[in-house]
């Protein structure tokens, strides 16, 4: 699925972009010649001609940089993500972590960058959690209109009493933790129009289930 009025948008600009930029060079190297052959003639006409040229090309860099800019925020495939994520997982050696999609391409309403930071830290929570033996589970479902990503393991899980404080700032069930990483997991997720839940995956775990709306 994808956003097809950004992605239209960004294909006239780049198409523009690109026919615009061979006729520039033309003129530019036109003139370079005609003032190479009339030295001292009409200088100010050519320094006009050479300004608008810059000019132009000046606007080409700028809507060249908006197009890179609005299609790294477009890529928002949580699939390929959670792929990449897992992979980088698997060339460390980590091998415990299974995955399935209902589709390939599930697009929802939140950046990259901010998809990335998310389920890092949530994959991240459930490696440090878990040893030889346990296993990790990344699934992706589609419900209605909604991305629903599900991460679960079989690791030391959190007790009733923590788990109520899950999510809060500066508080870590974890040595050395921070308290922050789950904390803006949820500010991620909530400030995207989602919902985050952590609960106790029985008999023994942690699920993670992030909900996020899909893309029209």
């Amino acid at each position: 699925m994808k956003n097809s009025t950004a992605e239209n948008y960004a294909e006239k600009a780049a198409f523009f972009a690109h026919e615009i930029k061979n006729p520039l060079a033309v003129i530019k190297a036109n003139v370079q010649l005609i003032e190479l052959d009339n030295k001292g003639v009409n200088e100010k006409s050519f320094k006009t001609v050479y300004e608008c040229i810059e000019k132009i090309n000046g606007l080409i860099k700028e809507n060249m940089e908006y197009i890179k800019n609005a299609e790294k925020a477009a890529e928002s495939n949580v699939v390929q993500i959670l792929k990449h994520i897992l992979e980088k997982y698997e060339a460390e050696g980590i091998r415990q972590i299974s995955f399935k999609s209902d589709k390939e391409c599930v697009d929802v309403n939140c950046s990259s960058e901010l998809l990335e930071s998310l389920f890092e830290n949530i994959i991240k929570n459930s490696v440090e959690a878990t040893k030889d033996g346990d296993s990790i589970s990344v699934e992706v479902k589609i419900r209605r209109k909604k991305a629903v990503i599900k991460v679960t393991d079989t690791g030391c899980g959190i007790s009733e009493a923590e788990l109520a404080r899950v999510g809060e700032l500066f508080y870590t069930t974890k040595k050395g933790g921070s308290g922050v990483g789950l904390f803006m997991c949820r500010r991620i997720v909530e400030q995207n129009g989602g919902k985050l839940k952590v609960e106790n995956n029985r008999p023994k775990g942690t699920k993670v289930t992030v909900e996020l709306n899909i893309k029209e």
